[in-house]
């Protein structure tokens, strides 16, 4: 099982056209354990003017003045409000992804960025949703290049996660696996938002390598 918690407010909003209640239902549950303002609408007249993006269906045949995203076309609720997050950000066509794995005996703290923009943060206690989960952010950016970092401790907890990773990703092409020294990364920093110490350690293994990555993800 594992826990999604949410990120630092954003004034970000992200309208919602659709007839389909629970698909509504959904989305905004997702959007509200990150803490993305989502906003559902009944028509374009009701979509405000600061809305950065907005996700639809096919089948309501809108005509939108503002980036969309349709349903049919992204595999979850999950992905939906990535490329939402991203493109109200500027990053409709992001060069590069990264998710950071801080491995744990118990939970793994996991984060998931597009270029040096954080969209989500998870603890996990089952290694197949966490595949599971980086399977689907991968496939839904197929045309950028795609990092992992696994922190790597003096405990070996990472030794067992990184063959699992090697085996399962490097032949998916694109993806680069980094190993990152632990030292440190489960201290605070003032400029990371206050997440559980697996996710803020997953925080700090990217924030060690960020400027590598920028450069490396042009």
């Amino acid at each position: 099982m594992k826990k999604v918690r949410k990120l630092r407010k954003h004034r970000v909003t992200i309208g919602l056209l659709l007839s389909d209640f629970r698909t509504v239902h959904n989305i905004i549950s997702e959007a509200r354990r990150r803490g993305i303002e989502v906003l559902s609408v009944s028509s374009l007249a009701d979509l405000p003017l600061n809305a950065k993006v907005i996700i639809t269906s096919k089948k309501e045949d809108p005509k939108l003045p503002i980036p969309t995203l349709f349903i049919e076309e992204l595999p979850s609720y999950k992905a939906l409000l990535d490329r939402a997050y991203e493109i109200a950000f500027g990053k409709d066509r992001p060069k590069f992804v990264t998710v950071s794995i801080d491995p744990g005996e118990k939970r793994t703290g996991c984060a998931f960025f597009t270029e040096d923009i954080l969209l989500r943060t998870s603890t996990y206690s089952d290694r197949d949703r966490l595949f599971e989960d980086i399977d689907d952010f991968f496939n839904t950016h197929k045309s950028c290049k795609k990092y992992i970092i696994i922190g790597k401790g003096a405990s070996g907890l990472s030794h067992a996660l990184e063959k699992d990773i090697y085996d399962r990703f490097l032949e998916a092409g694109q993806v680069e696996i980094m190993t990152v020294s632990e030292n440190s990364s489960n201290r605070r920093n003032v400029f990371i938002p206050a997440h559980p110490s697996d996710e803020s350690a997953a925080l700090m293994l990217f924030v060690k390598v960020r400027g590598k990555l920028m450069l490396s993800g042009r």
